[in-house]
């Protein structure tokens, strides 16, 4: 990639980080420094405010332009920010309103993950919303800077991690998941939260206060100019109804939404693995959540669904040893529904499907076996078990209460005529019979 590095003559801050890379360039660490090793870099200066450069400040063969410069703030914190460039509404500082530039999602990425490495002490890290110009330059680009006042912008250390932060930049533009923001404040901290915990890149982020009023055409702009091929909704930044609206408009522009938990989730599975067993379990139930247990390879999704009352009698109340077992099994899928209980449906590979289902229904036998009395016999499963039955204990004249509560724990108690009545004599034997297809291959 051909990459301009630009910073204004009359930018404190700017001018500070680029002298501190040109010093940090006569001094390589060993290996060199990635941005300069597998780039071509060039260096620019302009000489007015940053946020009114145009496109002539970039070269015209440049593939990427990186801006260095200061942070300002009315509630001024010590930090290190990326952020792309663009106005939502009006164009208060620089560039054309309604009108956003080309973002660079895994590059601010990195730079922003490099900052949480280098910064000193004391230093917030952080992603800003999308929020001034320039909004004219033809390649993709983003901002880093320093901030909050003169005294950070003159801060050796600080301008000097800033730098260290953009010359390590080394980003898997392969493996990332270029997204869209909604929701929070000027500093974006959901957003930054999820490019510092999973492949989560943002490129243009939108605060609270704009989201009520976004329109279609703005979204769409977001996500042509991010690269993006979902969104990300801060709900509890915002209110249920500018939520609900932000939904109803990606639905029917067709943009998937991630949850902060699902990004997680999605651990090195590919954004197309995921998105097709989505896709699948709202078939399924539509309020359906896919949770993975290791590796879940490439392949067409199939579900695994089992007889709810099997299902309860091995797993009810024991989800924790479910989750470690399928843990244990790999790529394989578990699904909650709207209440959050766990349906006794799995979702595999077409692959592994026959596979995993043999191993589901053995540890669902083993699971009922252990517990209680069973038989198998072809295809049947005969669960027998012991049940307290309160109507022969009050035939044996036990009240209800704390006596009860006795002869369920498997204690014997005295009534007041002397008599003791114990947990056998007040206890029915319950049998069930469940069919379960090809059950005999494996128990």
């Amino acid at each position: 990639m051909k990459i301009n590095i630009i910073h204004s003559s009359t930018d404190i801050a700017g001018s500070n980080i680029r002298a501190a890379m040109d010093e940090l360039i006569q001094n390589p660490p060993e290996g060199g420094w990635p941005l300069l090793a597998k780039h071509t870099v060039t260096f620019h200066e302009w000489n007015d405010r940053i946020i009114h450069a145009d496109d002539d400040v970039v070269d015209s063969d440049a593939d990427l332009a990186i801006f260095l410069a200061r942070h300002a703030s009315v509630n001024p914190v010590p930090v290190l920010t990326v952020h792309p460039a663009g106005n939502f509404i009006t164009a208060d500082l620089g560039g054309n309103p309604r009108e956003l530039g080309p973002a660079a999602p895994a590059w601010m990425r990195a730079v922003l993950r490099n900052h949480q490495l280098y910064a000193p002490e004391g230093f917030r890290v952080s992603y800003e919303i999308t929020h001034h110009g320039p909004t004219s330059i033809h390649v993709p680009y983003f901002f880093v800077e320093v901030g909050s006042t003169e005294t950070e912008w003159r801060n050796a250390v600080a301008v000097r991690a800033a730098a260290m932060s953009v010359l390590m930049a080394d980003p898997d533009s392969e493996t990332v998941i270029p997204l869209i923001g909604f929701g929070g404040t000027h500093y974006a901290v959901r957003q930054t939260a999820i490019a510092l915990e999973t492949r989560g890149a943002f490129g243009h982020m939108m605060h609270t206060r704009d989201v009520g009023a976004v329109s279609a055409d703005m979204i769409m702009q977001m996500i042509q100019k991010s690269g993006a091929i979902a969104a990300h909704l801060d709900k509890k930044a915002m209110s249920k109804v500018e939520a609900d609206r932000l939904e109803k408009i990606l639905a029917e522009l067709g943009i998937p939404e991630i949850t902060e938990s699902d990004m997680h989730k999605l651990g090195s599975m590919s954004w197309k693995t995921w998105s097709a067993f989505v896709d699948f379990a709202k078939n399924i139930d539509s309020a359906a959540k896919i949770f993975p247990h290791g590796e879940v390879p490439a392949g067409n999704p199939a579900s695994i669904v089992l007889p709810e009352d099997f299902f309860s009698e091995a797993f009810g109340g024991l989800e924790d040893e479910l989750f470690a077992e399928l843990d244990r099994v790999g790529g394989v899928f578990h699904l909650t529904g709207k209440s959050g209980k766990v349906l006794p449906t799995l979702l595999t590979t077409g692959e592994r499907r026959h596979a995993i289902a043999g191993e589901l229904i053995a540890l669902s036998v083993q699971q009922i076996t252990r517990r209680q009395g069973t038989t198998v016999e072809g295809d049947l499963i005969t669960i027998t078990r012991l049940q307290f039955d309160a109507q022969l204990a009050r035939m044996q004249g036990v009240p209800s209460g704390p006596l009860f509560g006795k002869l369920v724990a498997g204690e014997p108690v005295t009534l007041p005529d002397g008599r003791t009545i114990t947990p056998e004599m007040v206890t029915k034997t319950i049998r069930s019979t469940l069919r379960i297809p090809g059950l005999e291959n494996y128990s």
